[in-house]
């Protein structure tokens, strides 16, 4: 098959293309800059889109980049590379006279909200069908994105929406303080916490019953594929293992792996003052995700447990 991607080179996008393309499909990128094997967004806009079996946006700006302050500016940004790019991609593909065959649209676990649950309470269970449990700014920002990609003519393409959760990908702990302060480009949630917990300095978040709704970036990219292949798939799905633990029991696993220990909880105010507080809800909130319809799709998951995950991801080198 031919397939498009957009966002092709963000970390999700790499492994699926290095996937799809290991299998013999070719893989075309929509990028901001042109170049061998992609088109631009500018291309998108003209509705210069080279025919092809299925079409996949992972495109949109990280909102969880740190190294970005949280003000107006990066807020636009974020709503921009989501919304407006989707809402092109739409209008291109529903003008095109041999569309291809499935659209695959992408967007976050965030879409259930948040809300307040009793510290005695359990989370509820969401799954595909569920309402958001709250309206923050994540999940408004999820619903903008899946309104333009609702915008499909799903008569004519196939219209599948992916639900992401936590990602995680290869984490290294390295012996000597250099290596160790070599951080690097971080891919994935892993990299992204990796320096403060090889310190010592990993946390819990504010209370720690916040659930964590995580995947293994082989399911991610197992789920897409899967996806894609199974042509009786229409709707929502959501690509998050099934074994969904607290961020305490997060937290706590991940220590154990890098073989350090757990030494303090950051207090919520404080990751509201470094995050800023239309994001902190990411950290400190959790979604208690279920991927019900992707199990009933046929899905296996390789890594159903944090703890095989983890045992698969981070490696200790000396």
């Amino acid at each position: 098959m031919h397939i498009l991607i957009g966002g092709g080179s963000g970390f999700i996008g790499s492994a699926l293309t290095a996937r799809l393309r290991t299998r013999g499909d070719k893989v075309t990128w929509i990028s901001r800059t042109a170049g061998p094997g992609r088109i631009t967004w500018q291309d998108v806009e003209r509705g210069d889109i080279p025919p092809c079996d299925v079409v996949i946006n992972l495109a949109g700006q990280h909102i969880l980049d740190l190294r970005r302050r949280w003000n107006d500016a990066f807020i636009h940004e974020v709503l921009h590379s989501r919304v407006d790019t989707t809402l092109s991609l739409v209008r291109a593909l529903n003008a095109m006279e041999h569309p291809p065959a499935a659209f695959i649209s992408a967007a976050g676990k965030c879409a259930y909200g948040t809300g307040e649950v009793a510290s005695h309470a359990r989370y509820p269970e969401l799954d595909e069908s569920s309402e958001p449990m709250g309206i923050d700014f994540p999940a408004e920002l999820v619903a903008q994105w899946e309104k333009a990609a609702s915008g499909i003519d799903s008569a004519r393409i196939r219209h599948v929406a992916v639900r992401i959760g936590v990602v995680l990908g290869a984490v290294d702990r390295t012996s000597t303080l250099g290596k160790l302060w070599r951080v690097g480009r971080a891919h994935g949630f892993l990299p992204l916490i990796r320096l403060p917990f090889c310190l010592g300095l990993g946390a819990v978040m504010g209370h720690g019953r916040q659930p964590v709704p995580w995947i293994h970036i082989d399911d991610t990219v197992g789920v897409f594929v899967h996806l894609i292949d199974s042509e009786e798939t229409r709707g929502r799905y959501n690509a998050v293992a099934p074994g969904v633990v607290s961020n305490r029991e997060f937290t706590a696993v991940l220590a154990k792996r890098l073989r350090r220990p757990i030494v303090w909880s950051a207090p919520a105010w404080l990751v509201r003052a470094v995050v800023g507080q239309d994001r902190a809800s990411i950290l400190l909130e959790g979604q208690n995700v279920k991927p019900k319809r992707t199990l009933e799709a046929g899905y296996s998951f390789r890594y159903p447990a944090l703890d095989g995950a983890m045992a698969d991801l981070v490696r200790i080198t000396f």
